[in-house]
């Protein structure tokens, strides 16, 4: 502010605004000024010695004092206006208009350096410290043209003004397409190999938001961006390092681009990103490792990426980072825990007696999520053998036993049971825990979750622990919602749900409890609609195996 008002003041000394600042003839210098511009200088000199007890703004008068400097043909005058925009930009709360924007877009396309510098200062602070219409203002003004054309400047504060204004404007879909269609992309690439880090750093930030849109992933793809944060990864810059990381990662969420991160330098796109797993950064690991987990939903990364080491950074990670960072580890191991070939790397490197620690641990639902899902992949691929000596079933049991879990965490971990419980030995586990509580909160969910996931999963386990000897007392406890969920499977539309309820009925029905209490019921009626319904021979004949069992 100190600056904005020593060129003031300088005006005022030629001018004669203010008589403690004449050092010279007033007929020789009076003339420079006309009385307006004299009397707008005067009205921001003003202004400003008072705007540091008061909140700034900008009232007709003094927009109309500004638009009378920007619009002079007095280059001095110009440059003072964009210097008070630059201070009142800090500061300025209430949301800027298109009268605003006016003074500001044309100070930004002055020819003069220092002009341009000010006024792409005070809107960069317009659109990230300002009211939060501001950033559709500015774009609806058409500020993106100039800003963009400022890009190629040759003074480095310009580029870094306008590179850190696009970068925040890039935070709405609208705004990051309309960039993109300004032709934005080119030159902000181009700015990434500027030799200030706080331009290259903007203009990463700018490319980073660009990725969040599919059809503008496909032009920055086509403009070579994939090289550009390969390179930039390498960057001793956290911050660099963090966008591309993510820009990446954005990039990897379709197949189409996949193919064109990873063919960049043959795999040398994921000997970077494990590179980064073993970074200071906490949030680079955790942007590395969701670049990871995305270029892992193909089968060639996922192996590629056990291949080149990534294991053993992801199990460090995993033992020793902050929440986020240990559940984008897992979501990254969980992928890579898909391929049969990485089933015994992962086991030898002791993963899963770090899940069931992770599972032990309160509240960490989205870890709990991928853990679950990688102990379902493992357990497909006949390694719940291992689940069961490492501990990690008994995790997962925890969590599943936890009533608060949220439903997306209730649907991995039923989803896991329900593969494990396969296994005759998991039978056993999850009947003989705390005097079947885990039995009785399957039978509580598949009757009563609101989430169609849970209650199959739920019922599918059930299914399975049914084709043990179930104890008569547990089946006794249970059978009011045994009944409910079967009733509610049985009514259901979905051939599945139908399926798997007369599924489960056949192997109830070994025990007498169970029998019993079934033929005192509504079920049977139920059993028997089907035979008479349009379902499918398949199910028609399973009734009637239920009816025949009835005994």
């Amino acid at each position: 502010m100190e600056n904005c008002l020593d060129y003031l003041l300088s005006l005022c000394c030629c001018c004669g605004c203010y008589s403690a600042y004449r050092h010279y003839d007033d007929d020789l210098y009076e003339p420079l000024l006309l009385d307006t511009e004299r009397e707008a200088v005067k009205d921001l000199l003003n202004y400003l010695n008072r705007e540091c007890e008061e909140k700034p703004t900008i009232s007709e008068e003094r927009l109309e004092a500004l638009c009378t400097l920007t619009y002079s043909e007095n280059a001095d005058l110009q440059r003072s206006a964009a210097l008070c925009l630059a201070e009142i930009s800090e500061r300025l709360m209430q949301p800027i208009t298109t009268k605003v924007m006016e003074p500001i877009l044309v100070l930004m396309e002055s020819h003069d350096v220092e002009t341009q510098k000010a006024a792409s200062l005070a809107l960069s602070n317009f659109a990230l410290c300002g009211h939060e219409s501001n950033k559709s203002l500015i774009v609806k003004c058409g500020a993106l043209p100039v800003l963009i054309k400022l890009l190629s400047s040759k003074n480095v504060e310009i580029q870094c003004n306008a590179c850190g204004c696009i970068t925040t404007l890039a935070t709405s879909n609208t705004n990051k397409m309309a960039i993109v269609s300004c032709n934005g992309v080119p030159p902000l690439i181009s700015l990434t190999s500027s030799p200030d880090i706080r331009v290259q750093r903007n203009a990463a930030g700018a490319l980073l938001n660009l990725t969040h849109i599919d059809s503008n992933r496909t032009v920055l793809v086509n403009h070579g961006a994939v090289s550009t944060f390969m390179t930039l990864l390498q960057s001793r810059d956290t911050d660099i390092q963090y966008y591309c990381a993510a820009a990446l990662s954005n990039l990897a969420v379709d197949a189409k681009h996949r193919v064109a991160v990873v063919r960049e330098g043959n795999h040398q796109v994921i000997r970077l990103l494990i590179n980064l797993l073993s970074s200071p950064a906490d949030k680079v690991k955790c942007q590395a490792c969701f670049a990871l987990r995305n270029l892992a939903s193909d089968d060639e990364n996922q192996v590629a990426i056990v291949k080149l080491n990534g294991l053993p950074p992801l199990l460090s990670i995993i033992r020793n980072s902050s929440k986020e960072t240990l559940s984008a580890a897992i979501a990254a191991l969980r992928n890579l825990s898909i391929h049969r070939l990485n089933e015994i790397p992962i086991l030898e490197h002791g993963f899963l007696e770090e899940i069931a620690v992770v599972l032990r641990q309160p509240m960490l639902w989205d870890a709990h999520c991928h853990a679950a899902g990688t102990l379902r992949n493992l357990a497909a691929g006949s390694k719940t053998s291992m689940i069961l000596t490492s501990g990690a079933l008994d995790g997962l049991i925890t969590v599943f036993l936890e009533s608060t879990s949220p439903a997306s965490v209730q649907t991995e971990v039923t989803a896991a049971l329900a593969i494990i419980a396969g296994h005759d030995e998991a039978k056993r586990v999850l009947l003989g825990i705390g005097d079947g509580r885990v039995f009785s909160r399957l039978v509580n969910l598949a009757a009563c979750s609101p989430s169609r996931d849970v209650q199959y999963n739920s019922a599918g386990t059930i299914g399975q622990l049914a084709l043990f000897s179930l104890p008569p007392e547990l089946i006794s406890a249970n059978i009011s919602m045994l009944q409910k969920y079967l009733t509610r499977f049985l009514r259901s539309s979905d051939a599945g749900f139908i399926h798997i309820s007369l599924w489960t009925i056949v192997h109830l029905l070994k025990s007498e409890a169970f029998r019993t209490a079934f033929g005192e019921s509504s079920l049977p009626k139920l059993v028997d609609t089907i035979l008479t319904s349009s379902h499918s021979a398949q199910l028609k004949q399973l009734a009637q195996t239920v009816l025949d069992n009835m005994g």
